[in-house]
């Protein structure tokens, strides 16, 4: 003869499930600076924007994260504020078709190279220079793949994915949409300045000396 559980017992068998069940881990605010830590693998490993990482944190110069220095992440954008892919395609590969062939091969071989550890960022500001990356074309042309800030290079050159160099002229452009822009000389204590003046002291004979305007 089966017996049905009484209402007491079946109380007490709900809230034992309830407290044994394990709650969802909770997503940390914070985050220890470990030895070997940088702030784009951080980034990576938490899921969130590097961008978002430095200017959430106020860091001025991403070099100089310190040993148990303590970090506020931030929020993760819910899926239902991304807008959705158009019907039958994926948000990546609709997004892709978006790049022009240049900028798609730059993304990958930037990719490549972070995967396998042979990218080497320097950082000038928010913007990150693969400082390894750097290769010789005819004319004296030096190019290398970036990362790059729209507080440093506005909007439109936060579209960059490679930046070029010319030595003996200390001159450079960027690589925007697949497209090089017209070639300039840096506007004194910028961004592309520092660019430029720190891999020429490097190449040239002597310290490189920015081009002083014309009369």
């Amino acid at each position: 003869m089966r017996h049905s559980a009484t209402p007491g017992l079946l109380s007490c068998l709900v809230l034992s499930a309830v407290l044994l069940a394990p709650y969802p881990a909770a997503r940390a605010s914070s985050i220890a600076v470990a030895e070997g830590d940088t702030l784009e693998q951080l980034a990576i490993r938490h899921g969130v924007s590097l961008e978002a990482l430095i200017r959430i944190n106020g860091i001025k110069d991403p070099t100089l994260l310190q040993v148990g220095q303590i970090l506020t992440l931030p929020g993760k954008p819910t899926a239902e504020l991304a807008p959705p892919p158009p019907p039958g395609s994926s948000g990546d590969a609709s997004a892709a078709l978006l790049l022009s062939p240049a900028e798609r091969r730059d993304r990958a071989e930037l990719e490549l190279r972070e995967l396998s550890g042979q990218a080497r960022w320097k950082w000038f500001n928010t913007t990150a220079v693969d400082w390894a990356g750097w290769k010789l074309h005819p004319g004296g042309v030096r190019i290398t793949l970036v990362k790059a800030s729209a507080a440093d290079l506005g909007v439109r050159g936060s579209a960059a994915s490679a930046v070029a160099v010319q030595c003996e002229s200390l001159r450079q452009t960027w690589r925007i949409n697949g497209q090089w822009q017209p070639w300039e000389t840096p506007l004194p204590g910028s961004v592309p300045q520092r660019i430029v003046l720190d891999l020429c002291s490097n190449t040239l004979d002597g310290p490189a000396v920015p081009v002083p305007p014309a009369p």
